[in-house]
């Protein structure tokens, strides 16, 4: 390290010292400064080019209904016209005019707007309030040439018609706007007479938040960001006037160390091995949209609001790589650098900061490089700003230290920009601000120093703050660069109001969850952070107790302390309080490590007592941390070893044995303390005191070594526990898909994913085993057997799956109340769609198994439950999984109200195919509870369902028989496909059939079956690629780099044609984060659609649950005609910085 950084600087006399400032330096600093200071506090209000959006309905040719979803849900404004003559021209039967949603879509009455008129008279409501009622009566005394008025905006909502009006003033009545819908009949004649009358919907989108800056305000950011070129210049200059020259980069920094091998070569392999985090998929998904979308939209939450005043200027650089590609290992390149840069300064620059006694221990850089891994594994590894931000806190800090080390003002002034744009990557970035705040007073310091030679009083106090000025506020750029300041405000009321945010006083939250067991309490998470307590604790006793901490300076400590402090009491504001967060200390971790562990050595080298309950210690906080799951994120766990439990083996759990380990030392402890005193009071007694010190001086100095290793021998403990587990996840699964598989692939130019390896059908309804005799409608029952119980209705209503294990979902799934995979909205009826349709082909229209007119009959009624209208081919009336087409598909099930009895089932024997390498399965649709044996080998309880198998002769006699229990992967009881491989079924087996009992009188256990299948598979990736947009589930999204999620423009999104789910924990505790009620991606594209899911399979790992595909198919109109898409009008205007037309419609959780 430079001599500067190393010892103490003692800043001379500057009148003796240096030669004063001449003027124009002085004035340059204050113009540059003050200049570039007004120009971006001036730049939220100066004016930007807002793109506003409308559309108008109907179109110029059809009265067909129209779709255009508003990412905001409710518009600005809402003006319709809409005469009473349309009434005559409604389709028989029918009574919608108008409306905002598709009348099938879930709780539409509740979030839109609906013109009926029938018999019963006419009615306006909005969010489920009438607004106008007429009765027959008072419907007689209007004119066909009257028209209907509507408008709706924030201040009140307004019908009128003839001599009726009605106003509500009192709410926000704007409605969920996902196009214009009708059921009046769609000819040139109706569309002709119903314009002259009047007939026209505008609808003014909320499309704020999509602007350009202005040439002045372009102007005005650009001179700001020169104003702080030459704000640099000037503090550089005024550092040279004391004649020194301090270097930038000692020959030190440039010496490779085998330690700095060892940190590349574990963030190497875990950036292509190791886990991912929680919200890599929802910012990857940002960052993706926002080249269409202008501006960086939180996409699945909070109305489609700017991500701003956080995430800029980091988020910016996500949404450009993910423009280069969207694969994992090369959207996390940001983290695996920003690990490079911290462990540099880190070492480099910090550490040699604590003085000689830290520096040249090699066991200090051993600690604080391993604490710094053991942070950084579990918490770091993926597209969140953590990583960013712990880069900004260190930088910063070095930068600070830098400056006060050689009384230098420029690199405060570079700290001072870290700190901005740390703070700019999201909250937690107040870190950063809170290095800068307890730097300060030294930077005051360094100024007085330089103040005689600027010519002291105000002008030269000034030439040193002003260009400070600039610097600190040059953050506004990314900020506000293509936002307004009213744009930004109310982007921050909405994610205030819609949640989900904590108080300041529930931050306790944030650090019980580490007590959870799950991925945010789990066991490599709990290690970091309760190991960096520790580590503070021993630093705080040792400077109450010495006021020093190992001969490291007294002020440089104290500033750690007051640092970490300020960290957490600015944690305190952050809304949310996940664990994640945790990661913005992985670099200062290091450095409170490497103290930690002086300290440590330091009280243990006093007794033997002292040693062993240092080692007990550390041995009990090893126990804490492992009785944590070794948890990982979603995909990140297949393969982990203790993906779901702590560590064990035989059921011993590693726990257990470390507690008592720590137990035990502290027994040792006791006993030492009892043996120390009765030695000590011998020597005395002896004369021999001189003799009893050599003795205890020379254990000393045995243990001295050993002493100061346990805590980077616990770190190395937990990371090397990490690293094998993810070494060994890749060999176990392989050929089945991991991390390490997906991310060796893409580097090998493959860069699919998860989507080359989730399998789907392609031919779901042809692909059902014909039966021996017999036709398949009457094929779930053979007559010969001694079936009785299952009947063909003999499922459910409802169908809730249960709790399942979350341990690789985590605490984050709490957030919000635990909602279905595919909403109420969702449709699971047979028939409705060909078979092509549920492969991803684009001709399901031409192809369907219904006509359209009975299809939109069962599209409103999919979402009340488990029935249908029409009876199915064995006499159900229950929705089929799945697509099935219930014209062909039998169903039996054994429930019934009350369960009173059980029930048995033996199907006929069905033929067997020809094995063909695409058709590696036997798959078979059930729902109910089926007892099994999961993923990890663990029998599950449940109904018995097994597959038989045997050998059939020409003459039907069937022979060689045996059982196999079929591997059961999803959500129970919900509908599910069991599965087996063909290949390991006997090769003389030419017939199966299926054999199911229930033998239970509990009514929650029941079973439903449908005939066995054997599809032909196709991966995810050759049926839907990028051309097609799909919404993907945030916690999904990383997985799927070729598939492209729905863009939005101007206000309004596209419409997705398929959705891809996490696995069975992950949708029922995550899914509602992204719902209609935050205002999230849900909102439209299940009010659009209706879906059925595709079955599909992880490759070469059939029992593992990967997800689930759902396909979406519009809603339709009365006689199954879909909507056309809509023209949207855009015109350029420019707004002023406080332009706001009206507070955005948000309807709170439960607000429905």
């Amino acid at each position: 390290m430079s001599d500067s950084l190393a010892t103490p600087y003692t800043p001379a006399e500057p009148t003796s010292h240096g030669s004063p400032a001449p003027g124009w330096l002085r004035l340059s600093a204050i113009v540059a400064g003050l200049v570039g200071f007004v120009l971006f506090i001036a730049t939220p209000l100066l004016p930007v080019n807002q793109v506003q959006s409308s559309f108008s309905w109907p179109s110029d040719d059809s009265l067909n209904s129209v779709n255009a979803p508003l990412i905001s849900l409710a518009p600005e404004q809402l003006e319709a016209d809409i005469p009473v003559s349309a009434i005559d021209q409604l389709r028989e039967g029918q009574t919608q005019l108008f409306g905002t949603l598709p009348a099938s879509s879930k709780e539409a009455t509740d979030r839109g707007l609906f013109v009926n008129a029938g018999d019963f008279g006419l009615s306006v409501s909005s969010l489920n309030e009438v607004v106008l009622s007429l009765t027959p009566d008072q419907m007689e005394r209007l004119d066909d040439k009257d028209v209907i008025h509507i408008s709706s905006t924030e201040d009140e909502t307004t019908v009128e018609v003839g001599p009726f009006s009605q106003s509500i003033d009192d709410d926000d009545l704007r409605p969920q706007i996902t196009g214009a819908y009708s059921e009046i009949e769609d000819t040139p004649e109706n569309l002709a007479q119903l314009r002259a009358d009047g007939l026209d919907v505008q609808v003014e989108i909320n499309s704020r938040f999509t602007s350009s800056p202005t040439l002045l305000k372009s102007l005005a950011m650009w001179g700001g960001l020169a104003m702080v070129l030459v704000s640099l210049f000037t503090l550089w200059r005024i550092d040279r006037l004391d004649g020194k020259r301090p270097g930038f980069m000692p020959e030190s920094w440039k010496k490779i160390r085998p330690l700095d091998g060892v940190v590349a070569a574990v963030l190497i392999f875990w950036h292509i091995f190791g886990a991912n985090t929680s919200d890599d998929g929802f910012i990857l998904t940002m960052g993706r949209v926002s080249e269409n979308a202008d501006y960086m939209a939180n996409y699945y939450r909070w109305y489609g609001v700017p991500e701003s005043p956080f995430g800029s200027p980091y988020y910016d650089l996500v949404a450009f790589l993910s423009q280069i590609s969207a694969t994992s290992v090369f959207m996390r390149l940001p983290a695996l650098v920003s690990a490079f840069l911290i462990w540099f300064i880190l070492s480099r620059e910090l550490l040699p900061r604590f003085g000689e006694l830290i520096d040249s221990r090699r066991v200090a850089h051993w600690t604080a490089a391993l604490m710094f891994l053991a942070f950084w594994l579990p918490y770091n590894n993926g597209v969140r700003p953590e990583p960013v931000i712990a880069l900004g806190v260190i930088f910063t800090w070095a930068s600070f230290e830098r400056a006060i080390a050689t009384r230098r003002l420029l690199p405060a002034a570079v700290g001072t920009i870290a700190a901005t744009l740390t703070l700019g990557a999201g909250p937690t970035g107040l870190f950063a601000v809170g290095v800068f705040l307890v730097c300060l007073p030294q930077l005051f310091k360094i100024m007085r120093e330089r103040l005689p030679l600027l010519g002291g009083g105000a002008t030269g106090w000034l030439s040193m703050i002003a260009p400070f000025l600039a610097s600190g506020t040059a953050i506004f750029v990314a900020v506000f660069g293509d936002q307004t300041l009213a744009a930004v405000m109310e982007s921050i009321r909405v994610r205030s109001e819609v949640g989900p945010a904590l108080p300041w006083y529930s931050e306790y939250v944030r650090y019980s969850t580490l007590f959870q067991q799950s991925v945010d309490g789990s066991m490599t998470r709990r290690f970091a952070m309760f190991t960096m307590l520790f580590c503070l604790v021993l630093i705080i006793y040792a400077y109450i107790k010495d006021h020093r901490v190992a001969g490291a300076p007294q002020d440089i400590t104290q500033r750690l302390l007051l640092i970490v402090a300020m960290s957490m009491f600015f944690l305190l504001f952050t809304p949310t309080k996940w664990t994640h967060h945790f990661g913005i200390y992985a670099g200062v971790a290091g450095v409170i490590a490497a103290l930690g562990a002086v300290v440590l050595s330091q009280i243990a080298l006093k007794s033997p007592r002292a040693r062993t309950f240092s080692l007990a210690a550390v041995v009990i906080l090893l126990a804490f941390s492992t009785a944590g799951w070794n948890a990982w994120w979603y995909v990140s766990s297949f393969g982990v070893p203790w993906w779901d439990r702590t560590i064990q083996f035989r059921a011993i759990e590693a726990n257990t044995v470390l507690l008592a380990i720590g137990l035990i030392l502290v027994g040792i402890g006791i006993w030492q303390s009892f043996r120390h005193s009765s030695r000590k009071a011998k020597s005395e007694a002896a004369g021999a005191t001189d003799e009893f010190e050599r003795q205890e001086a020379a254990r000393v100095s045995r243990w001295a070594g050993v002493m100061s290793a346990p805590i980077a021998l616990a770190c190395a403990f937990m990371v090397g526990i990490s690293v094998a587990s993810f070494a060994k996840a890749y060999v176990d699964q392989y050929p089945a898909y991991s991390v390490g598989k997906g991310n060796t692939q893409a580097l090998a130019g493959k860069t699919c994913s998860l989507s080359d390896e989730a399998m789907i059908e392609t031919n779901t309804n042809d692909a059902f085993l014909a039966p021996m005799d017999g036709d398949l409608g009457n094929s779930l029952a053979d007559p010969d057997k001694d079936n009785y119980g299952f009947d063909p209705n003999g499922i459910p209503e409802d169908i809730e799956p249960e709790a399942q294990n979350s341990a690789s979902v985590g605490a984050i799934g709490d957030s919000g109340s635990a909602g279905s995979a595919t909403s109420g909205g969702n449709r699971s009826a047979g028939g409705d769609v060909s078979d092509s349709d549920a492969t991803g082909s684009d001709d399901s229209e031409d192809s369907s198994h219904k006509d359209s007119a009975s299809k939109a009959a069962e599209e409103s009624g999919a979402s009340e439950g488990g029935s249908r209208d029409t009876t199915g081919v064995n006499g159900s009336v229950k929705h089929l999984p799945f697509n099935f087409d219930y014209n062909q598909v039998p169903v039996l099930g054994s429930y019934n109200e009350g369960q009173n009895s059980t029930a048995k089932l033996t199907t006929k024997w069905f033929n067997l195919p020809e094995e063909k390498k695409n058709s590696p399965l036997i798959t078979v649709g059930v729902a109910g509870k089926i007892h099994h044996h999961d993923v990890n080998g663990v029998e599950q309880e449940g109904m018995d369902v097994t597959l038989e198998y045997g050998t059939a002769d020409e003459t039907g006699r069937v022979s060689n028989t045996g059982e196999i229990e079929m591997m059961d992967v999803g959500a129970t009881p919900k509908w599910r496909n069991l599965r087996y491989p063909l290949a390991d079924i006997p090769d003389e087996a030419n017939v199966v059939r299926i054999v199911a009992v229930d033998d239970s009188t509990n009514e929650d256990d029941w079973v439903a079956v449908t005939p066995p299948r054997v599809p032909e598979l196709t991966s995810m990736t050759s049926r839907f690629d990028s051309s097609r947009p799909a919404l993907l589930d945030w916690s999904t999204a990383l997985q799927f780099p070729c598939q492209r999620t729905f863009d939005h423009y101007a206000g309004v999104t596209e419409i997705p044609e398929f959705r891809i789910l996490p696995d069975a924990p992950a949708q029922t505790s995550l899914t509602d984060f992204q719902s209609f009620s935050g205002g999230g991606a849900m909102s439209t594209s299940e009010a659009l659609n209706y879906s059925y899911e595709i079955p599909s399979y992880l490759n070469n790992d059939w029992n593992r649950d990967w997800g689930s595909i759902y396909k979406y198919e519009l809603r339709t109109n009365s006689v199954g005609i879909a909507p056309d898409k809509a023209n949207i009008n855009l015109e350029d205007i420019t707004r002023s910085g406080w332009w706001k037309n009206s507070e955005m419609n948000v309807r709170p959780e439960g607000e429905e």
